[in-house]
């Protein structure tokens, strides 16, 4: 800690004493008391009177046992007196308490390259990289480590990584450089001399100017020869003009007469680099290499020590050079090929053993390593560090075997790192990961409790918690981290875990729909966090979800209480009033995003979507204007709307209003021409208007759109309707029981639609005895309004079987309910018989059922009678088919059957009953059938009985 921050510090807690209660001033005393010593042993520090620092750092930590900053000054006292195992302690307790010190890490390092203890060293390092994974120095330092530990593989790739990862950095190209020209150093100390001139090479590719590189390649034991004179003479023009085209070739030229090929090839990277251009310098090249290929052939150290062990298999120098060259030149399988042979001749050879466990290790078969190295451990129990890597390896494995899902394989691992140490931290951890990715809960607690036992820690209490919250655990989770934060208050990490682990138990309760316990938690933040932005995020949506508006809104408020422009609260809270069904107020929020953030298509769209919503509830609760007027506001701001445009042409189409049911369709089927529902309203517009061409057109394209049934039946309803004429035949036989005669009637038929209604016309003709009878009848129907239509009738006919005379005519009010009431008078004139008739018609639709009933008043002179008549149907297939049945009481003027006798049936008591079906054929051709019975009583003793079946086929065309 630097003294300005020492110094910022005691000043902020000064004043906080003043402010605190009289009870707290003794603690502040003792901290004040501490801050002193630690000046006082940072000043004999400096003076270098270590053992009075000593004395004065360990009372200030009886003092403050939690005082990091003058633990570790007594870790650094300790190396600076070289007392390592007390330094190690100490630095130790300071990364437990904290392990983001810097500092501390640094410290921790050192000590252990200082004792030579560099495979814990790498961890260490490995330890500070964990935590500051980007810091440069770092693995700056983690280079050099690998380079005293003589970890030349593991060196290489991390050097080759560092320069991929910091291409132009200066600190690293010189550490890069550096390792290499150390390399080299040792591969001269062990005489494999080609090996250290590939390493010089590799420096001088990344730094060509580097003196020390090219000094060491120079020198005598590396090269065959000594410089000459014209060499020299160069070397000298090249300093004055070092990027002299024809001085370097010259040079390069000399070199490879003398069969100096390493250093030729260098100097043309040289002439690449300032001559980039040069095809001369291209061109030599593959030529060159070629030379070189052919020349070390027979000079390689590599082949060399490979002819002599073709010769000798046991020399044991030969074998270590081809290892050692091998591996320099990263041809790993060929080392470990000549490893193996070795260790077939000698089994028990432990630097072969050690070779092969570094190999493996470097090529990352964790597996294979730990094997080798439990071989090594069997001969040598009591080696801590064999003991310790190999703990290591099978660690590394059982994380392989994990990566690949095979859990089972990795506790195999897991379980022979612990038989051999029970109680290392990392076997424990892994074990404790192991389990957890198994999601085994119960055993990864379990190992987790012995490794806290082992190394008690907060760290080990924050997993606890990790793995509590995992396994549902959510309770005791918070109740782990709450005792952490009693302990440490103040410590923002420790907050900020009891905060994610109870959102986390939130979000994963909200998940399994158990909102009470989700809400419990996320509440529980609240309490500690009233602004916690996630925590209020997830409560709006939970009772959002929950359908409890009130308690969504109530959290959205105070969402915007603390973040009063988030504009995701602001959203949120225009959905939930817009459930709530106050439109107005929605609405206002949202247009409020609009007008700050006017091309977020998202706001425009949750503006639409409030009044989608407004104008349903105001078409539900009957405002039709106000709802069609939402419509239009959501046109104007996507003129695309399907919804909205579907609705107003569905309202318009109800309200009759068709020409501005034609503007929106239009509008819509220029948005989508091939809208099927909207070309169907089309139909159904021009339906409503009479237009059934343009109607019978919409449809067709209809039906080519969606060729389904109904959309068929609707197309030739409505192709039957353009058609203006029909056809009919009709033929009545009746036959009574008190007489062998039949009597038949037939009927001709046109009719003639147009757009008011229809008018037509039939011949009727029946054979008697007495001759034939003729009758010709007009008929009308015509539709004054909406409303109102009228039936008018007339007849004449010879008076051989037909009434002469006969008229009609009928006024009928129609209702939304498909019902009508009709009011009639009928007149008929036969032979001296003159009736007249008055009638009244109620009907009404149920869904597919509809009835109708008839009453009539007959005057005959001064007789008045009446009869009735009660018609049923059930429609089908779209109202073209129907099943009928009609009952009846008395004779009634409109029954074609009877009017032949009417004069010799009035008065009679007359009953009667029929049942007839109707199909229809593409709205074009009719077949009907009825069949009826009737029966009049005579007298008490005597009926009569009529049998009647009527068939008729109608086409219209």
């Amino acid at each position: 800690m630097c003294f300005k921050s020492l110094f910022r510090l005691m000043i902020i807690l000064a004043a906080l004493t003043m402010a605190l209660p009289e009870a707290q001033g003794q603690w502040f005393r003792k901290k004040d008391n501490a801050d002193a010593l630690y000046e006082q042993a940072v000043q004999e520090t400096n003076r270098k009177n270590y053992e009075r620092a000593i004395a004065l750092s360990q009372e200030a930590l009886e003092q403050r046992p939690d005082f990091n900053d003058m633990e570790l000054l007594l870790g650094r006292l300790y190396m600076l007196t070289q007392r390592w195992d007390a330094a190690r302690k100490h630095v130790g307790n300071v990364l437990k308490k904290d392990p983001k010190y810097l500092d501390a890490h640094y410290y921790r390092i050192n000590i252990e390259v200082s004792t030579r203890r560099f495979d814990v060293a790498l961890k260490a390092v490995d330890a500070a990289l964990k935590e500051f994974p980007d810091r440069k120095d770092l693995q700056l330092r983690k280079l050099g480590v690998l380079d005293a530990a003589g970890r030349l593989i593991e060196g290489n790739l991390y050097a080759e990584a560092l320069i991929r990862r910091f291409p132009r950095d200066g600190e690293v190209l010189k550490a890069y450089t550096g390792h290499y020209i150390e390399n080299a150093r040792r591969y001269r100390a062990q005489e494999l001399p080609a090996a250290a001139v590939a390493s010089l090479q590799k420096a001088l590719e990344a730094d060509p100017g580097n003196a020390e590189a090219r000094e060491l390649l120079g020198a005598s034991d590396l090269s065959a020869r000594t410089r000459s004179a014209a060499e020299e003479q160069l070397e000298a023009d090249l300093e004055a003009n070092p990027s002299s085209y024809e001085l370097l070739m010259k040079k390069l030229n000399l070199l490879r007469e003398n069969m100096r090929y390493a250093e030729a090839l260098t100097v043309l990277q040289t002439i690449y680099r300032y001559h980039p251009t040069s095809a001369e310098a291209r061109a030599l090249e593959t030529e060159l290499r070629l030379e070189a290929a052919a020349f070390y052939t027979q000079t390689d150290p590599y082949m060399l020590y490979q002819s002599i062990l073709e010769r000798d298999p046991g020399n044991r120098e030969a074998l270590r050079k081809v290892i050692g060259l091998a591996t320099s030149r990263g041809a790993y399988r060929e080392a470990m090929t000549w490893i193996n042979a070795g260790l077939r001749r000698e089994p028990q050879s432990t630097e072969l053993l050690l070779l092969k466990l570094d190999l493996l290790e470097y090529e990352r078969r964790f597996t294979e390593a730990a094997t080798v190295a439990g071989n090594l451990l069997q001969r040598n129990p009591a080696d801590t560090d064999i003991r310790q890597r190999y703990t290591e390896l099978k660690i590394a494995s059982a994380r392989d075997y994990t990566g690949q899902q095979q859990h089972e394989e990795a506790l195999a691992e897991l379980s022979d790192a612990q038989q051999v140490s029970p109680r290392d931290s990392l076997v424990l951890d892994a074990l404790v990961n192991s389990y957890a990715a198994q999601r085994d809960y119960t055993r990864a607690l379990a190992v987790l409790d012995e490794r806290i036992a082992v190394a008690p820690s907060e760290e080990g209490a924050l997993k606890q918690a990790s793995l509590l919250t995992d396994a549902g655990r959510y309770d005791e989770a918070a109740d782990v981290l709450e005792g952490l934060l009693a302990r440490n208050p103040d410590n923002p990490r420790y907050v900020t875990a009891y905060t994610e682990n109870r959102l986390l138990a939130g979000s994963r309760l909200l998940q399994q729909d158990e909102f009470p316990l989700a809400a419990a938690q996320l509440r529980a933040v609240l309490t500690s966090d009233p602004d916690n932005r996630d925590a209020l995020n997830y409560l709006v949506n939970l009772y959002s979800g929950a359908n409890q508006p009130d308690s969504a809104l109530y959290f959205a408020d105070r969402a915007l209480a603390a973040y009063p422009d988030d504009r995701e609260f602001l959203l949120k809270k225009s959905a939930i009033l817009t459930t709530m069904q106050r439109y107005t107020e929605a609405n206002a929020l949202v247009r409020g995003l609009m007008a700050r953030y006017p091309y977020t298509l998202q706001y425009r769209n949750a503006y639409a979507d409030n009044l989608l919503s407004a104008a349903a509830q105001q078409k539900r609760s009957g405002q039709l204007d106000s709802a069609m007027n939402s419509y239009r506001q959501v046109l104007a701001l996507n003129p695309r709307d399907s919804v909205a445009l579907l609705n107003l042409v569905n309202m318009n189409l109800e309200g009759q209003r068709y020409d501005s049911a034609h503007a929106y369709i239009n509008q819509s089927l220029r948005n989508d021409p091939e809208w099927a529902a909207m070309r169907q309203r089309q139909a159904q517009a021009y339906e409503g208007q009479k237009d059934f061409v343009a109607a019978a057109a919409a449809a067709d394209t209809l039906v080519v759109l969606r060729p389904t049934s109904d959309h068929r039946g609707y197309a030739d309803y409505l192709e039957s309707r353009t058609l203006k004429n029909q056809f009919g035949l009709h033929f009545l036989r009746s036959r009574y029981d008190y007489s062998e005669n039949k009597y038949d009637i037939a009927t001709l038929e046109y009719i003639r639609f147009f757009k008011k209604g229809s008018f037509g016309g039939r011949i009727n003709y029946a054979g008697r005895e007495q001759g034939t009878g003729l009758q010709g009848e007009a008929e009308l129907y015509y539709t004054h309004n909406p409303k109102w239509y009228s039936y008018a009738h007339a007849a004449f006919a010879n008076q051989l079987v037909f009434p002469q005379w006969r008229l009609g005519y009928t006024v009928y009010r129609t209702f939304k309910n498909d019902g009508e009431v009709g009011l009639g008078v009928r007149y008929l004139h036969r032979d001296t018989l003159r009736s007249t008739s008055g009638l009244v018609s109620v009907a009404r639709g149920f869904g597919d059922f509809w009835f109708n009933l008839r009453g009539y008043g007959v005057w005959e002179a001064d007789d008045l009678t009446s009869s009735y008549a009660l018609v049923g149907r059930y429609y089908m297939n779209n109202r073209q088919d129907f099943l009928s049945m009609t009952v009846g009481l008395g004779t009634s003027p409109d029954d074609r059957s009877r009017l032949i006798q009417f004069s010799e049936l009035s008065g009679l008591l007359t009953r009667s009953v029929a049942a007839g079906y109707q199909r229809t054929f593409r709205y074009r051709t009719t077949l009907g059938l009825n069949a009826s019975w009737i029966t009049q009583k005579v007298s008490d003793q005597q009926f009569r009985n009529q049998y009647d079946l009527y068939i008729s086929i109608m086409r219209r065309f």
